[in-house]
């Protein structure tokens, strides 16, 4: 099984690329679902961010009010780093826990010859680069745009203004800097069937290095048009 990396800067467009990818038949774990999973009420995670950050983090029916945790971690990186120190952990272990749980299953179908003899496995992870955590993946796609595209983005699906869109996106490592450690880049700023036709192209050379065995080694395929 090839375990990939999907990652990019926030607005970039990776969603619509992991869905056009399980489309294609891969393997999928999505690190904001499990984010997601993890801060739901009643949770161990749920428990320390009230604890750390008081109830005012919290909507009328006590669940997560996640906009207005946002709004506080962009304004403070101190704060930024206490939510990171709860939840990263967590997040890092139950990824890891579920990349083992897929290879052990295509294992098991693959001996009894019930398997896909080529198995990509595609893992989300917003912050690959940031957590530190290419060594879980065989190969990285990165969904790129310019940052004025995740600026537009960001105003336009949260309602932001200038100046929170620019520490959303400066709270990450900036899209240019990443583009050099990828295998596989993806314009996120592509139409739809432009951007289909480029994320089959790039599932199809994955596709080829599992055939050949040959699944290490940097690969370097832009496509920025």
């Amino acid at each position: 099984m090839l375990v990939v990396g999907l990652t990019g800067g926030i607005s970039s467009g990776k969603s619509t690329v992991l869905r056009i990818f399980r489309k294609l038949g891969s393997r999928t774990i999505d690190a904001d679902k499990i984010a997601h999973q993890l801060t739901k009420p009643g949770t161990t995670v749920f428990k320390e961010i009230v604890r750390k950050f008081g109830k005012e983090v919290l909507d009328r029916k006590g669940t997560l009010n996640r906009k207005r945790l946002a709004d506080i971690i962009f304004r403070d990186k101190r704060k930024r780093k206490w939510l990171n120190e709860i939840t990263h952990p967590r997040i890092i272990a139950e990824i890891k826990r579920r990349i083992r749980e897929i290879k052990k299953l295509a294992t098991r179908s693959k001996l009894r010859g019930s398997g896909r003899k080529r198995n990509i496995l595609l893992v989300d992870i917003p912050l690959l680069f940031e957590a530190k955590l290419e060594y879980l993946v065989d190969k990285i796609v990165l969904v790129y745009v310019p940052e004025k595209i995740q600026i537009e983005r960001l105003r336009r699906d949260n309602n932001l203004s200038l100046k929170e869109a620019r520490a959303r996106i400066d709270a990450q490592i900036p899209l240019y800097k990443k583009k050099k450690y990828a295998d596989y880049i993806i314009n996120g700023n592509l139409d739809s069937i432009s951007l289909q036709m480029r994320a089959k192209s790039v599932c199809r050379e994955l596709k080829k290095l599992l055939q050949n065995g040959s699944i290490y080694g940097k690969l370097y395929e832009t496509n920025e048009d």
